[in-house]
């Protein structure tokens, strides 16, 4: 899962991907299109659709939907709740199309009913919630029917909010140049002095707040189908190195991980 496209980095030289999960907005810009199409060729291409969707965005997403899947090799969609599934309901539903459909983290499941639930909706794998502990995961691992899905790393949104945080306090609505897109890093600092990354999106003037850890679980420790590592501000070096740490089922150590949940009471 890449949150965020770098028109700087070489995608090409990424190694040893099955799926590639790329945000919505990316699809509707032509700047990115070059990288699309690379990453297209180094495997699978999904569209990772957004939590929050305001109308001017629906706008945007039907005036384009149609063209994407013409330009670019669609494998299918990363849904992160239910009305996304309305939001595509005519693409789903026409006849020349096939798409996969994968339940996002933020379905929350965390038991078979829920997974029953997603067949019915023809959902064909669920991703695993980030808050599930290690006796939930196992569960869902031994007894659950459909395909399955674990991040094991990266940072962890701990909150999606409806409006721009930046916008709020710069007053620069009416003259967004998407200059908080660029390569400046904006953070939330605690009393603790730990910095949670914020990241907006400015066509939606949504914010995105993420852990100031790094999530990084032992891959090898879960019997699931797939695994999936997130990236925010890595680059290419770093992401193949995660990607080949995952691979040899190890977890990355040190004082900016951390497990998760897998430890902890629900």
């Amino acid at each position: 899962m890449l949150n965020i496209l770098n028109i700087d980095f070489d995608y090409s030289n990424l190694d040893k991907i099955d799926n590639i999960y790329i945000p919505l907005k990316y699809f509707s810009d032509k700047k990115y299109s070059g990288i699309l199409n690379v990453l297209q060729q180094k495997s699978k291409l999904y569209i990772y659709m957004p939590t929050i969707i305001k109308a001017n965005y629906r706008n945007l997403f039907y005036n384009n939907i149609e063209k994407t899947i013409e330009k670019f090799d669609i494998k299918g969609f990363v849904i992160s709740n239910i009305s996304n599934l309305n939001l595509l309901k005519d693409v789903l539903t026409n006849e020349k199309n096939h798409f996969e459909l994968i339940s996002n983290y933020t379905f929350n499941v965390f038991n078979n009913y829920s997974v029953n639930e997603l067949k019915n909706l023809d959902i064909t794998k669920f991703t695993i919630s980030p808050e599930s502990d290690k006796d939930i995961i196992t569960n869902l691992c031994n007894y659950s029917f459909m395909p399955k899905e674990l991040i094991v790393y990266g940072n962890t949104p701990l909150m999606n909010i409806n409006y721009c945080l930046s916008g709020k306090t710069n007053k620069c609505y009416p003259t967004c140049t998407a200059r908080c897109n660029s390569n400046n890093k904006y953070y939330l600092k605690d009393r603790l002095n730990m910095k949670s990354r914020v990241l907006f999106d400015n066509i939606q003037t949504v914010s995105t707040i993420y852990n100031s850890k790094i999530t990084s679980i032992c891959p090898k420790d879960f019997d699931v189908d797939s695994v999936r590592i997130d990236i925010l501000d890595e680059n290419i070096d770093e992401i193949n190195y995660i990607i080949n740490q995952v691979y040899e089922g190890k977890r990355l150590e040190g004082k900016e991980y951390t497990n998760g949940n897998l430890n902890r009471e629900i």
